[in-house]
């Protein structure tokens, strides 16, 4: 015969809370050190996007027919609201105080105004020659760092008419250019990132370049930091507290064979957009810069990336167009496995448990 053991209601309600409290602990463990960029939508209709730049409620994003405006209340559902149209297309945009100014392509310096993002208005124009690649504004002058001439320095005081009043010829083309307290930082793949004096923007004068930025393409600053890419993928972040003489903090090098194009961060992150893909950086702790996410799986030659709260914003290549991400602690395409299927594993395993020793089965000898 056999006999039945019955286990009591307390040993069956100490296991379940046991097996609760056991998978609370994983999730709680995983979601604390872990972070994810899942990719939320793209950008219908953006086609090839090279530069983005954010501004206020919205994300203005250049391509091979001038710039679209992009209203981005609603990050998951962002829409385009209007567009400007250039000839030839636009590679750079820098957005303030509701004045676009645009690297356009072959035809210099566009500005325009967009205080109705729906309908922006051309105020003024100037062809400064070359290839007219990004687009930095400080004061009343706009930088443009140039494919061929290297940097270019308009007057922008009347907006109706910017004027070219300097430039800088530089070894190769000029990818990216920053200004801070009258020093010009432009990133040139051929001879790093070059420092110039632009105290006197008619003549501007160099002062260094940079160690280690060979191959430097994206460039951008945060208050003290500057953030440098590099076609190599490294990334690197020098202090600019005193702006003729930068200090290296940092160096993240990647093997994934990426190009750093873009590169926006603030004092503890950093966000990349690689060519391949997406990366996410801790730089808390400088000199140590370390990896917490990438994401590869659905991006298009990711040319340049901005962000504001927990979005990213991507100007992609043509397959995927521009995108927009989220840093999040949970996985979106394990949602349904982490609200689903952790509960069923739940309730799996303590159905097991209960067989297991609500009814002990012992053999007796009769």
């Amino acid at each position: 015969m056999t006999k039945i053991k019955l286990y009591s209601s307390k040993q069956i309600i100490f296991i379940l809370l046991l097996i609760l409290l056991l998978n609370y602990a994983v999730l709680s463990s995983k979601a604390q050190t872990e972070f994810y960029l899942n990719k939320i939508t793209s950008i219908g209709g953006s086609g090839v996007g090279y530069d983005v730049d954010i501004d206020c409620n919205y994300a203005y994003i250049t391509g091979n027919d001038g710039y679209i405006v992009v209203d981005i209340q609603n990050p998951t559902k962002p829409k385009i609201i209007s567009d400007f149209e250039i000839n030839g297309g636009a590679f750079g945009i820098f957005v303030k105080d509701d004045i676009a100014y645009v690297a356009a392509a072959g035809q210099g310096l566009f500005i325009t105004d967009v205080s109705d993002p729906a309908n922006p208005t051309l105020l003024g124009h100037e062809n400064g020659g070359g290839i007219s690649n990004n687009v930095y504004v400080s004061g009343d002058y706009a930088y443009i760092s140039n494919y061929e001439n290297g940097l270019q320095i308009f007057d922008v005081t009347d907006l109706t008419n910017p004027t070219k009043i300097g430039e800088y010829s530089l070894d190769g083309r000029a990818d990216g250019v920053v200004v801070r307290d009258n020093f010009a930082y432009v990133a040139n793949p051929n001879s790093r990132v070059n420092v110039l004096n632009v105290t006197i923007p008619s003549a501007p004068q160099k002062v260094s370049t940079l160690s280690a930025t060979d191959g430097a393409t994206g460039i951008s600053a945060f208050e003290n930091l500057l953030f440098v890419g590099c076609y190599s993928s490294n990334v690197l972040v020098f202090d600019i507290s005193t702006p003729s003489n930068p200090i290296l903090l940092g160096l993240h090098t990647d093997d994934d064979e990426g190009e750093a194009q873009g590169v926006v961060g603030n004092s503890t992150h950093l966000y990349v957009a690689d060519n391949y893909g997406v990366e996410y950086l801790n730089i808390s702790s400088l000199p140590t810069i370390t990896k917490i996410a990438e994401q590869r799986q659905g991006v298009s030659a990711a040319h340049d990336i901005d962000f504001k709260d927990n979005f990213l914003y991507i100007a992609g290549g043509s397959v995927t167009g521009s995108l927009v991400f989220e840093v999040s602690k949970s996985q979106k395409s394990n949602y349904l496995g982490i609200y689903i299927g952790v509960p069923l594993t739940v309730i799996v395993l303590s159905v097991t448990f209960l067989l297991l020793y609500k009814y002990k089965i012992k053999k007796k000898e009769t």
